[in-house]
Formats: C-alpha cells, structure tokens, sequence
C-alpha cells in the first residue's frame, strides 16, 4: 500500500509537471496554429537559469520569478524577431523554423553551462521526506504537485476572467475576425509565447528537483510531455492538463509495476509507455479526448 501510494503521488507531481510543458504547446497552438517543437530547449533554459540566479545570491521564491519571466521574454523575442515575419506563409516553414530555434538554443545553452550536471536548489531540504500512513512521500513532489494546480488554476482564471484572456480566446477562435474587432493579434501572440515561456520554466525547475538533475538535456525529458497534448486534444487546455496528469500517473505506475516484469526490455518501458498511449489515440481518436473534430462540407 505504502508503495503504491508513493508511486501515485510521485505520478501526479511528474503529471503537474507535464501539464505545464503540455500547456505550453497548447497556448501556442491555439493562437497561431504553430507547434513549438522548441519548448524542450525553454524548459531547460529555464532550470539552468534558476540553477544560476540561485548560485548568485538572489533567494529562491525571487530566482524562480525571475527565470519565469526572462524565459517568458526568450519566447516573446523569438516569436516577435524570427517567426511574426513568418504570418501568412505555410504553417509548416514556421514549425520547421521551431526545430531551428530549438537547435541554436541548446547550442547557446551549451556555450553558457556547458554539459556537466547541475543539483536544483529547493527552499527546503533537498531530499526531505513526509510521511504519510506508511508511505515516504517527497517534499518535491509535494512542492511540484501543489505549485502546478496552484498556476493551473491562475492560467484559467486569466482565460476566462480577463481581458488578455478574452483577446486569446478570440484569437484562438478566428484571427481574422479578431483583428477586425481590434483585437491587437500581434501583441496576443506575444502575450501567448511569453506565458509559454515562463510555463516552461516553472516546469523546469520543479523537473530537476531531486531525484532529477539539470542539464542542456532537460527538455529532452519535457517532451516525454507530448504525448499529453495529442491524448488531451491540440486545442483543448483544459483536456491537455488532465492527459497530462494522468500520463504522469501511469508512466509511474508503469515503472513501478510493469517495468519488472519485462526483463532486459523493461529497464526504460515507462518512458515510452505515454507514446504507445498517444498512437492508440491516433488511431482511435486523432483530435485527442477534449479536442474538436474537424468537420469538411464536401
């Protein structure tokens, strides 16, 4: 019991954190019909930012906003310079664009910290532990677990209660018609690459908590979170953040209770058990559980 209890906290924390990154992809997606296949590189940007900032001297709650925000700016300057002179042309010469930013990124990244790892500092002791019933339950998790709903709550209050939150969903609806209305779409898409940005910086730092490092890799790791966008549907945040939490459940479970059942096969079966689930939804129901089916009149 203790054991399963530890496996299902553990998955809902490694599933907030893939709903962030999930998020992410999806705000993007929704106003620009772009997939960001460089949100990888932000999330480890982000964790090596906050690693640095920390290292400095600046608290961690201030190193943690900070790293949100300059990675929030990254992407708000990468859609602004590269990819707004983009509007207009096929959407795939922008995604292929994405991979390129994602490559000169992890070349940077490289140049700046080099590829040794790095330990995430944690405003508590790093490997602390509560107990619950019978089970060890870590702090990070805890702290991962509770700060995902916490921003996850505040991302759909911003949706539905305010006015950049309208602009998006506008946006997101018809760009045309926006536009008309005086939506400024330009200054929206920006507003959407900044929040991906400091989504995946959140998301980073709370991924190289301990039992994790932080490293130019990272993102590598983040995008085992890509499964969740396709299973929750490309235009349904609300749908990607369950897939989210739900992959990060069953990814540990499978680790815990598949894994050695498989032999020498079974050593790394968790980490793309998420991507057998997302072809069977491909298979099943391509536009994911929450996602809209496209309807053609002929």
């Amino acid at each position: 019991m203790s054991g399963l209890l530890q496996l299902l906290v553990s998955g809902l924390a490694l599933g907030a954190i893939y709903a962030l990154v999930a998020l992410g992809f999806v705000v993007i997606y929704r106003a620009s019909q772009v997939f960001n296949f460089a949100q990888g590189e932000f999330v480890a940007f982000g964790a090596l930012m906050m690693v640095s900032l920390h290292a400095e001297g600046l608290p961690w709650l201030a190193a943690v906003a900070l790293s949100c925000v300059l990675t929030g700016l990254l992407g708000a300057l990468v859609e602004r310079v590269l990819l707004r002179p983009l509007v207009g042309r096929p959407v795939f010469v922008t995604i292929i664009l994405t991979i390129f930013v994602g490559a000169l990124l992890r070349a940077g990244m490289t140049i700046a910290w080099g590829h040794e790892l790095r330990g995430m500092p944690t405003p508590w002791d790093t490997m602390a532990e509560v107990q619950v019933l019978d089970a060890q339950l870590l702090v990070n998790s805890l702290g991962a677990m509770a700060t995902g709903a916490l921003v996850l709550g505040l991302y759909f209050v911003l949706i539905r209660r305010t006015r950049m939150g309208v602009a998006m969903r506008a946006t997101a609806s018809d760009q045309e018609v926006a536009l008309a209305l005086g939506i400024p779409v330009g200054r929206v898409f920006g507003a959407t690459w900044f929040l991906a940005g400091a989504l995946a910086a959140l998301a980073g730092i709370f991924l190289g908590m301990y039992p994790r490092n932080v490293d130019i890799h990272l993102g590598f790791v983040a995008l085992r979170a890509f499964p969740a966008v396709i299973v929750g549907g490309l235009d349904s945040a609300m749908g990607t953040v369950i897939a989210g939490i739900l992959l990060g459940v069953l990814e540990l479970l499978c680790q815990g209770y598949i894994n050695p059942h498989l032999g020498e096969f079974g050593k790394n079966f968790h980490a793309v058990f998420p991507y057998f689930v997302m072809i069977l939804f491909l298979m099943v129901r391509p536009y994911g559980l929450f996602g809209s089916r496209e309807v053609e009149r002929v």
